[in-house]
């Protein structure tokens, strides 16, 4: 835990080149919003989809959420 709290990888998200998808809940109370909106705002080629959901999202709106992981995979195809 206290590695957790002393680490950030945010002074190197801006070398991440590859297109990104990061997906959050809107009522997510481990990890917030702001969060999310953060790293797509320091990935280059970031796209943010927000869930209206909170942290297990991805059980409970799991279609929602596939669905959206297969258009995201389809477009970034060269």
């Amino acid at each position: 835990m206290l590695a957790m709290l002393g680490w950030t990888s945010l002074p190197w998200l801006w070398r991440i080149r590859h297109p990104t998808l990061i997906l959050a809940g809107n009522d997510d109370p481990l990890v917030p919003l702001i969060n999310a909106r953060l790293q797509a705002w320091l990935l280059r080629d970031a796209r943010l989809h927000v869930i209206d959901d909170g942290h297990l999202f991805l059980l409970t709106r799991a279609q929602e959420t596939a669905s959206v992981i297969a258009r995201f995979l389809v477009a970034a195809r060269p």
